[in-house]
């Protein structure tokens, strides 16, 4: 199903190109439209679209206040910021808020249909991971997971992001696949807890708390090498279909902004890394494929 999209720009112009550009693509299904600030977020909280276009300049109130609304309310679709204001500051304030994605005017319909294309696949994967989940909490009696049913996903996974073959693969893959088994189980869990299961079956339980700080040490090499390729392709092509899949999967969107810009500015900044939200995107494309 086609995400709906939700257009605010006060330039009717370009509301008319954008929903160009979305029909003849078929993007998604437009949700309404809004040429002012003043309601804009009381609007698409009524309409709750999957997806926000989001001018950052608007009369009544500006973008960045509208984003600061829909976060008050409680709003989960993804936003794109769209301006011709080459403003650093008030891009940063926008990315802190929650945007996904920034699209130039003038607008370019490559450019366009890239990024809602990029945003739509992010949807659609989350999505499916809430259907299966809400399936799986049905599940009382799961079977153990066949480590040969999501082998070659995890494999691909850790190709596209450039870990594949690092040391501790083998034990990142052993806790993903426990992780899915709890899933599947109804059980929640701390990652913690998974790390200090899978460094007993591993290693023993002779040592365990000196094993399982290893191991977590060695993981978390392994999502920071992640991170690092991940923001590298950003910084190198804003549109590339990896950093698009990636970025806002496995890590929070923000720090791998953060990371951006210690690799073009050399700054100091590094970008802080969720071990949850890492493992469980992993679950979520493993088991959205």
């Amino acid at each position: 199903m086609k995400p709906s999209i939700y257009i605010v720009d006060d330039d009717k112009n370009i509301q008319k190109m954008l929903e160009m550009f979305i029909r003849k693509e078929d993007l998604g299904r437009i949700a309404g439209m809004q040429d002012s600030g003043a309601d804009a977020a009381e609007e698409i909280l009524f309409a709750q679209p999957d997806i926000v276009l989001l001018d950052l300049l608007l009369p009544g109130k500006d973008g960045i206040h509208v984003l600061e609304e829909l976060q008050q309310g409680g709003f989960t679709g993804k936003v794109v910021m769209i301006s011709q204001v080459d403003d650093e500051v008030m891009m940063e304030k926008a990315y802190e808020r929650g945007i996904m994605f920034y699209i130039n005017k003038p607008l370019n319909a490559i450019e366009v249909v890239s990024v809602i294309s990029n945003v739509a696949k992010l949807v659609s994967l989350q999505k499916s991971m809430d259907t299966i989940q809400g399936a799986l909490m049905g599940i009382h009696e799961a079977p153990s997971v066949s480590q040969g049913m999501f082998g070659d996903r995890f494999q691909k996974i850790c190709s596209d992001i450039g870990i594949w073959g690092m040391k501790g693969t083998d034990e990142l893959k052993k806790i993903v696949f426990t992780a899915l088994e709890y899933q599947r189980k109804e059980k929640n869990y701390q990652i913690k807890e998974i790390y200090e299961k899978v460094s007993g079956e591993l290693y023993g339980e002779e040592l365990l708390q000196q094993n399982k700080k290893a191991l977590e040490q060695r993981i978390r090499r392994i999502m920071q090498k992640a991170m690092d390729n991940i923001a590298q392709m950003g910084a190198e092509d804003y549109y590339d279909p990896v950093f698009a899949d990636y970025a806002n999967l496995l890590f929070d969107f923000g720090q791998v902004r953060l990371k951006m810009r210690n690799l073009k500015e050399q700054s100091a900044e590094q970008g802080r890394i969720s071990s949850k939200k890492f493992i469980e995107g992993f679950l979520l494309r493993m088991t959205a494929q």
